[in-house]
């Protein structure tokens, strides 16, 4: 007398997915915002967070956030420059104009 096994049914193994694609725009934005070519970083940033957000299955929100980082920051560097110099040359003409 052997008694019966009892049936127990074959485990089915999860569904294999493919990740979410990567938005290009995005991994543009972020390596223009390392090399600091900052216009371009903001715009990429803006048009890549806007696809991404109206194309729920695309990846990388957060490169596109760092890319417009990373260009503001660029870009407030580059007006902090553009201001010093602006006064420095004011302050040397004025200067020069003074006769000292």
């Amino acid at each position: 007398m052997t008694a019966e096994q009892p049936y127990y049914p074959r485990p089915v193994p999860p569904a294999m997915t493919s990740p979410a694609p990567t938005n290009g725009m995005s991994v543009a934005a972020l390596l223009l915002g390392i090399l600091g070519i900052a216009p371009l970083a903001v715009i990429f940033g803006h048009l890549a967070a806007r696809d991404i957000r109206n194309n729920p299955p695309q990846s990388g929100y957060g490169m596109a956030i760092a890319g417009l980082v990373l260009g503001y920051v660029v870009l407030a560097v580059w007006a902090m420059v553009f201001l010093f110099f602006l006064v420095v040359m004011i302050g040397a003409s004025t200067t020069a104009a003074l006769g000292a």
